[in-house]
């Protein structure tokens, strides 16, 4: 959503892991996402098919709705803590919470637990 004072959209906390830099250094990698929205399945047939095929074809493209989907997230943003930055954060980032990232007209970013 986007009003006068900036932008903002929600998502959640996909990944807390360490990370390390080409010279060693340790990080804490923090990964923000948002569930990707999975396009619709399409089937088409052939317009010589036999008619009854072409009556079980509406039967056969619902069977992927009766099989769990996994859910699949894009990432919006990446956030890299030292390990000594990440000690200081008052509250540590958990998979799965939920954020609200701001980003102000002035460029700042927020991210506030939702």
């Amino acid at each position: 959503m986007s009003d006068l004072s900036g932008l903002s959209f929600s998502c959640k906390v996909t990944s807390v892991h360490p990370f390390f830099d080409p010279f060693g250094n340790e990080f804490v990698c923090v990964e923000f996402a948002m569930e990707a929205q999975r396009p619709p399945n399409v089937i088409s047939m052939p317009t010589n098919t036999p008619k009854e095929i072409s009556m079980v074809m509406p039967i056969i493209s619902q069977i992927p709705k009766f099989f769990p989907q996994s859910k699949v997230y894009s990432n919006r943003i990446i956030l890299y803590f030292t390990t000594q930055e990440w000690d200081r954060l008052p509250k540590k980032y958990h998979f799965g919470d939920e954020v609200e990232v701001m980003i102000g007209q002035n460029g700042a970013i927020h991210v506030t637990p939702i």
